[in-house]
């Protein structure tokens, strides 16, 4: 009984994810345009545009689009924080319970995994700088969100809400869906990856290789999490990684 309410638990907060990921996430952003461009008097149709292409041939527009997509990307994520902390607050404070029991194994694996994890990401990195190759489209746009003064909501996207739904999305609910352990990481890992990649538009080859990151961050994130048994290991390791690159990119 016990074990059916778990997988339940698991698959409601796959669902409120992609409902919102999906539906909400498009609304939020129609709206939030609608406003920011009756407030200013553009185009709906053109300011839209400018938000997807980013171009800059109208920096006022620009900007406004910017702080549109991030500040849209935020609320989603809020939402998302909301849905599936609702949905798993006895598990939270169940597995916040279990640090205390093994308090020193899971910092090790924290600190171990994080390092891990941010060596071999800047490893790869340096190799596609190196070869011209480029990042995400994902990747390119939180950096824009940054550097175009929108600090604040991309910090709280990135670092508060996004490590904690991805972790409970991608990791706890999928490994508490799935009984077959290889195939928990083979979905966690591509359910972490993809949805990263969806909007890069380039070449195969070179949306295989942009896609290689994030598969190894979905890979150490899960083995952080099947290793500690603890959501709050892997959600520390992620919050760590993506605090460092916010940091670096201010830097």
């Amino acid at each position: 009984m016990e074990d059916i309410q778990v997988r339940k638990n698991a698959l409601a907060t796959i669902a409120a994810y992609l409902i919102i990921y999906l539906i909400g996430g498009t609304l939020v952003v129609y709206l939030l345009a609608s406003l920011i461009a009756n407030i200013n008097n553009y185009n709906l149709t053109e300011f839209l545009s400018v938000m997807e292409s980013s171009s800059k041939s109208n920096y006022d527009m620009y900007l406004k689009a910017t702080f549109c997509n991030a500040l849209g990307n935020m609320l989603v994520y809020l939402f998302m924080f909301i849905a599936v902390v609702i949905i798993n607050r006895k598990y939270l404070f169940a597995e916040l319970k279990k640090i205390k029991e093994h308090p020193v194994s899971l910092l090790i694996i924290i600190l171990g995994g994080f390092a891990f994890l941010y060596g071999i990401t800047f490893a790869i990195n340096y190799l596609y700088d190196m070869y011209n190759i480029g990042v995400s489209t994902n990747q390119n746009a939180i950096v824009s969100y940054i550097l175009d003064g929108n600090v604040f909501i991309t910090f709280l996207a990135t670092i508060i809400f996004a490590p904690l739904v991805e972790e409970l999305v991608y990791r706890a609910a999928i490994f508490r869906a799935i009984n077959n352990r290889v195939v928990s990481y083979v979905v966690s890992i591509l359910f972490f990856a993809l949805p990263h990649m969806l909007s890069t538009s380039t070449t195969p080859l070179e949306w295989f290789l942009l896609l290689i990151p994030y598969v190894f961050s979905g890979f150490m994130l899960a083995l952080v999490y099947d290793s500690s048994k603890n959501i709050y290991a892997s959600w520390a390791v992620h919050l760590l990684n993506n605090l460092l690159a916010f940091i670096l990119v201010l830097l």
